[in-house]
């Protein structure tokens, strides 16, 4: 600092008017800072030595604002606003701060919970009573009793089916029939495993399926992270309270009211009329020794038994094809005649030369005769 001193008027630099000034051009530097500020090396130490420390704090400044705007965001404000706005919710207070809010939806909740736990204590109280009632344990134990009857009736009912197919299985002939499907079956799966098509369509199927688990994925990842999500499962659980809440009244009327048990006797005479017409019903099924069938016997979509007329016809819907047995056992259509041992005729053939002879002899066409030792089929 330079100070020239008035000429004339001080001859002595280190005069009172010289103090004077250099102290009071000292104060306005320091202005009354405190002891530990008070000097450059301790404003530099104040501020880390940093030479660029406006531009530290320029960023700094620019970073708490970007925190800011993204806090405001968050919270579904407008920056500088000192209130949440308005709700749809009727629990929460419109034009508060958040933390007005947050006590409304705390006292809300404690609330509810206190009326849930309150409504579950009550409900309990009423089961205990009807637990205790010796009423409801009578009708418990009537119904208990009818649930008891109804599975012996159902065991009863499964064991007469399974004997009858105990004995359709002892049948030879159902067993010929079955082994035939199953060669059919295996020949049709045997083709598509060959087809180069059917391991395209697989192909084509899986990666559809895996499509559609990735967009699903996708979907519950964006409901999972949407906030409406959880808005709308906390007014669902108030829904449901409010309905547990209805409900309880009514089941309140209902028990105060005499129609109700006059109703209950109602359902009860028609559950009793309706085991009634079972039993009944039950009595007309095929009995377990010698049962008489007056309609098809069916397989589910494989076959059927079908009794038509004087013929019994053994029918595979699925290939289209059956034995019909009758005065004579007629092949249907798509079906094949297999022998994998000896074919034995125990009647014996008629013996003829020839189709002529066949024919003299009785022997209609399409039929079976005997040329000596070889078989013969009569085709004209």
């Amino acid at each position: 600092m330079t100070y020239t001193v008035p000429p004339g008027r001080y001859s002595d630099v280190n005069s009172a008017f010289v103090q004077a000034y250099i102290d009071a051009a000292i104060a306005g530097v320091i202005d009354l800072a405190p002891e530990t500020l008070n000097s450059l090396n301790e404003l530099a130490a104040a501020i880390n030595d940093d030479p660029a420390f406006y531009a530290t704090v320029a960023a700094d400044v620019a970073e708490l604002n970007t925190d800011v705007t993204a806090l405001v965001t968050a919270l579904g404000v407008a920056e500088n606003d000192t209130e949440m706005g308005t709700f749809t919710a009727a629990t929460l207070p419109d034009a508060s701060t958040l933390k007005a809010v947050l006590e409304a939806f705390a006292s809300a909740y404690e609330t509810t919970k206190s009326n849930l736990e309150s409504a579950d204590t009550t409900l309990s109280g009423r089961i205990d009573t009807l637990e205790a009632d010796p009423t409801t344990a009578a009708a418990v134990s009537a119904v208990q009793a009818d649930v008891d009857q109804n599975e012996l009736d159902s065991d009863a009912a499964d064991l007469a089916l399974s004997n009858r197919l105990d004995t359709l299985e002892a049948d030879p002939t159902t067993q010929t029939v079955v082994d035939n499907l199953e060669t059919a079956l295996d020949g049709r799966l045997d083709t598509l495993e060959a087809d180069p098509t059917t391991q395209t369509l697989l192909d084509a199927e899986e990666t559809a399926r895996e499509n559609a688990d990735a967009a699903l994925e996708g979907r519950l990842d964006t409901l999972e992270d949407d906030p409406t999500t959880q808005t709308l499962l906390d007014a669902e659980t108030t829904t449901r309270a409010n309905a547990d809440s209805l409900l309880s009244g009514r089941l309140d009327v209902l028990e105060t009211d005499p129609t109700t048990a006059a109703a209950v006797a109602a359902v009860q005479a028609d559950v009793d009329q309706n085991e009634s017409d079972a039993d009944a019903a039950l009595a007309l099924k095929a009995p377990l020794a010698d049962p008489t069938f007056t309609g098809d016997v069916s397989f589910g979509s494989l076959g059927r038994v079908n009794p038509s007329g004087n013929e019994l016809k053994f029918l595979n819907d699925a290939m289209s094809s059956g034995i019909v047995v009758g005065n004579k056992i007629t092949l249907q259509a798509n079906s094949e005649v297999e022998v994998f041992g000896d074919l034995v005729i125990e009647t014996g053939l008629t013996d003829a030369a020839d189709d002529i002879a066949a024919a003299a002899a009785g022997i209609d066409v399409n039929q079976l005769y005997r040329n000596g030792s070889v078989v013969m089929i009569r085709v004209s």
